[in-house]
């Protein structure tokens, strides 16, 4: 059964650049925030997630952006041919670098369309979510597809591309005893 669940390789030299660049960039940095609609203001549920976020722009002129960005677009174009996609794709404006403590993660099952990450504006016009995993996990660790039943256990420069929407529930196991960065965003439909 095709699960839509596509995998390229990022450079692992690259995958180090953007650690570095997460430890160094205070400005864009923020502790795990999701969404709460009824409230229509971001919070901080640890249960949920457990995770330090560092913003990246598409469009940033930071080299080790730019060459993160650089490579996703050819990534999405070979998903796109291969399922001869209509229309045009681009990322989001902002994508996150994320840090999980050893424990952390986002725990819970969620797909990208869920609103725990961003208001319903937001939310509506995401086709695929893309996931790089920057360091290797050794113990647990892995990315859980539920109705797929298939992990994807965190190695560097893996890069996973899906669609958004519930067919693709997913959670992070945590690492109980290691570090864990992965940079993860979405692409629009435009």
């Amino acid at each position: 059964m095709e699960n839509f669940i596509r995998q390229y390789q990022a450079p692992k030299k690259l995958c180090d650049d953007l650690i570095t660049y997460h430890k160094k960039h205070d400005e864009y940095k923020n502790t795990g925030r999701t969404y709460d609609p009824v409230t229509n203001k971001s919070l901080i549920n640890k249960n949920f997630k457990d995770s330090i976020d560092v913003a990246i722009f598409n469009g940033s002129s930071n080299k080790t952006v730019m060459s993160y960005f650089n490579f996703l677009s050819k990534s999405v174009q070979a998903y796109i041919d291969e399922f001869n996609l209509q229309g045009s794709f681009r990322t989001d404006y902002t994508s996150n670098i994320q840090y999980y403590p050893p424990g952390g993660g986002i725990k819970e099952w969620h797909n990208e369309r869920t609103n725990v990450f961003s208001g319903y504006d937001f939310i509506a016009s995401r086709a695929l979510v893309f996931m790089t995993y920057l360091n290797t996990v050794k113990d647990k660790g892995e990315t859980e597809f539920l109705y797929q039943k298939i992990k994807f256990k965190p190695k560097k420069g893996l890069t996973l591309i899906w669609p958004t929407d519930f067919t693709h529930t997913h959670r992070g196991i945590p690492a109980p005893s290691e570090k864990k960065w992965i940079i993860t965003g979405w692409f629009k439909k435009i």
